[in-house]
């Protein structure tokens, strides 16, 4: 019996252990699920389709709460008009993997990733026209990196629908970053 009750021990520390570390970056826990979920239904190499998507999501969510926080901080009526499009548009991004994910096998973080949760905390702890130039500059490095990833997914996804989904996103992605560019340079010229 103490050995049984030693084994039930072990056993559930270890999964409140696993759960407390696997919380700790929501993409990489999504990912993995899926991952799980495809090799339970025979498909393999699913790895980076999966993290793809689940990073895919938490940057549409950090997106929006990012174009949320601008919207109330921002002093730049640019940087506002901005934050309104971005929010509307990246909200879609997220209505697109949603419903991706409802076709598919894969699970979507239901909060930000760790490195996500950094950034928008950085960028909140702004005021005035500080706020304005670091939300366009996190938003353009975003937006730069975020066109790589997508590229490379369009390319060498496993899913076909992964590949589509990133070749469709690509040509926005592009707009955001030219009007990151542009606002940037004009914000940066009136200081």
């Amino acid at each position: 019996m103490k050995k049984i009750f030693t084994i039930t021990t072990s056993f559930l520390l270890s999964v409140f252990m696993l759960a407390g570390c696997g919380s700790e970056n929501s993409i990489e826990q999504a990912a993995e699920q899926s991952v799980q979920q495809f090799e339970a239904a025979g498909v393999q190499d699913m790895g980076n389709d999966a993290l793809f998507i689940a990073e895919a999501a938490s940057l549409a969510m950090l997106q929006i709460q990012l174009s949320e926080s601008a919207a109330e901080k921002a002093v730049s009526p640019e940087v506002k008009e901005l934050a309104q499009r971005m929010k509307e548009e990246h909200q879609q991004q997220l209505t697109e993997l949603q419903n991706l994910a409802e076709q598919s096998m894969f699970v979507l973080p239901q909060e930000l990733g760790t490195a996500h949760q950094e950034i928008l905390e950085s960028v909140n702890e702004q005021t005035g026209i500080s706020y304005d130039l670091t939300y366009i500059k996190e938003v353009d490095s975003l937006h730069e990196q975020a066109l790589n990833r997508y590229g490379d997914m369009a390319e060498n996804g496993v899913s076909m629908d992964v590949k589509m989904y990133a070749s469709k996103q690509l040509p926005l992605l592009r707009q955001h970053l030219e009007m990151t560019d542009t606002i940037s340079d004009k914000i940066e010229s009136t200081i």
